[in-house]
């Protein structure tokens, strides 16, 4: 096999059935993950932009952080730049069930690398590390054009 003939997008779904798989183990859902990663990269967070980092829609995040919040893992607070508007804080029990979430992963990750030598192992994972490091930047940048352009910003 050849990076020519790798199908990225069967990988990463792939991945992301290893990670779905793990995250069971610590009775949570990959939506209830990805948003409190969201928030544990964050102070405070709006439901529009959890919903701008996660790519989905605002209502989606709103049905999602419902279950975070009534399991004490999120707190919703008015914002106290803008009282029409709300923020979302991951709380101390929501960081320990991403660390568990994390963990999971780790091992799954670990138990999947024991079929590659060592340094594919290693290799694979600083992959992984750099991907997250695009992804989240890309997403940063994205994000603060938008409220650039809300603003009336010119770049």
């Amino acid at each position: 096999m050849t990076p020519e003939t790798v199908e990225p997008g069967m990988v990463l779904a792939r991945l992301a059935r290893l990670a779905e798989r793990a995250l069971l183990r610590v009775e949570l859902t990959l939506p209830q993950y990805r948003m409190l990663s969201v928030l544990a990269s964050a102070t405070a967070s709006s439901a529009s932009r959890v919903a701008w980092m996660l790519s989905v829609k605002p209502a989606t995040v709103t049905a999602v952080m419902d279950g975070l919040v009534g399991g004490g893992y999120v707190r919703r607070e008015p914002d106290p730049t803008d009282r029409r508007k709300v923020t979302h804080t991951i709380t101390h029990g929501g960081r320990q069930l991403l660390a568990a979430g994390n963990t999971e992963i780790r091992r799954s990750l670990d138990r999947l690398s024991e079929h590659l030598e060592p340094a594919h192992a290693e290799q694979a994972m600083a992959g992984l590390l750099l991907w997250t490091e695009a992804l989240t930047k890309a997403r940063q940048a994205e994000w603060a054009a938008r409220e650039g352009a809300q603003r009336g910003e010119c770049r």
